[in-house]
């Protein structure tokens, strides 16, 4: 039996502990010991203690960093967890070091956990780096640009000084710890395995070439978990949203779904009752808990969401979107589901106006249909059983390996 550490850094709400579940319950059955080191444990009881799964607290950043201009790409956005301060830095790896001393890992798996990989660089445990294609950047210098639509020709001077303070930053860390030095920010990413939970299609950077590092294995999303859908009765379309409770337009959008002719069935985590009880109608129905999206995406004849995790569950089952995107990595999968033509985009700063009319296109627009449809007919598998055991496969090899044996067999 291993001990095997699954890291988690970056990034919010439960996308990250969702992908983590089924590999830490495969990795149990296999007589392994999973234990998921969490950024946020506030809903950790409550997905992981029914499997009596073990979590503890990350080392997370807390000190908010003021000032910076919009990121350019992600070696900036790691400005904002302290690659700008060598010295709070060299604490953070610290931490996650005497963490993994106390847990004794044979393995270390990552997902969006860039300083935790910066601490795990020398100790010679196995690293395994899985994640959407966001959080694992192609291996190139410097990490791409994040807004790929536009020219950013004048981007190009700040991108190099960018990547060098970084990498800097890093090697002052690195010979604290006595560690190997990086040549480059895209070093951070190193590991002896490396897979991406995504399809090449929406690989936010554009698909990858051979050497950029990476093995796409397909989405890992937990479908199984929360409650059966229940729809308002009726004849329009059915039509799910996954929103935040705190989305700027989300009461401008309730307002366009109760003016179309689609039936809405919708989950917002934490939406105050008032604004329930203003919207809720004979069209219009809202989930007080997650549903289990292996039966939305059976049901459902379109899907309204935030450009996260959601938007691979509905593509690969030909679900055609409404994206609302909050943040920067939202955006730049937006732009490539907009790309395959099965997907409209509500910019960041859009106006509310255009609400209505982008709500009937993702009702009435057969092209979006066609093109959502095209697409996961082009999808090998949509059995993430399958991505899920490539993971276990690829942590049993690198265990057998470090013992000097040969791996089990796939139970």
């Amino acid at each position: 039996m291993a001990t095997i550490a699954l890291n988690w850094e970056l990034g919010a709400a439960l996308g990250h502990v969702g992908r983590y579940l089924p590999i830490a319950l495969r990795l149990r059955e296999r007589g392994h010991r999973p234990v998921l080191v969490l950024r946020d444990i506030s809903q950790a009881a409550a997905v992981l203690a029914p499997h009596r799964l073990e979590f503890v607290q990350a080392p997370v950043w807390l000190i908010p960093v003021t000032g910076l201009p919009p990121d350019l790409n992600f070696t900036e956005t790691l400005y904002r967890f302290g690659f700008l301060d060598p010295g709070g830095l060299l604490s953070m790896t610290m931490a996650w070091r005497r963490l993994w001393e106390l847990l004794q890992p044979q393995l270390l798996i990552f997902d969006h956990a860039p300083t935790a990989l910066l601490a795990a660089r020398g100790l010679h445990v196995p690293r395994v780096l899985l994640g959407n294609s966001f959080a694992v950047p192609p291996r190139v210098r410097p990490l791409p640009r994040f807004r790929w639509w536009t020219r950013g020709q004048s981007e190009h001077g700040r991108l190099a000084e960018t990547e060098e303070r970084t990498t800097r930053h890093c090697n002052v860390v690195l010979k604290q710890l006595e560690a190997p030095p990086i040549a480059q920010v895209a070093d951070l990413f190193e590991a002896e395995a490396t897979y991406l939970c995504a399809r090449p299609q929406l690989d936010v950077y554009g698909e990858r070439q051979a050497g950029q590092g990476g093995e796409y294995i397909g989405p890992i999303n937990s479908l199984g978990m929360g409650a059966d859908p229940l729809w308002p009765a009726g004849d329009g379309p059915r039509v799910f949203a996954y929103l935040k409770s705190d989305y700027k337009h989300l009461e401008p959008l309730l307002g366009a779904l109760a003016k179309s002719r689609a039936r809405c069935l919708i989950y917002a985590g934490g939406l105050p009752e008032q604004v329930r009880k203003r919207h809720e109608s004979e069209r219009i129905a809202f989930s007080a808990t997650p549903l289990r999206m292996s039966e939305v995406v059976k049901q459902c004849a379109a899907i309204i969401c935030h450009a996260g995790g959601m938007t691979d569950i509905a593509l690969d089952h030909g679900k055609p979107l409404l994206l609302l995107p909050m943040q920067m990595e939202q955006t730049m999968t937006s732009h490539r589901v907009e790309l395959l033509g099965a997907g409209v985009l509500f910019p960041i700063e859009a106006v509310p106006g255009l609400l209505p009319k982008l709500v009937k296109r993702l009702v009435d627009d057969v092209s979006l249909a066609a093109a959502a449809a095209g697409y996961a007919a082009g999808v090998p598998n949509v059995d993430q059983s399958l991505a899920v055991q490539r993971v276990i496969d690829g942590c049993e090899a690198l265990l057998a390996d470090a013992r000097g044996v040969a791996p089990q067999e796939p139970a």
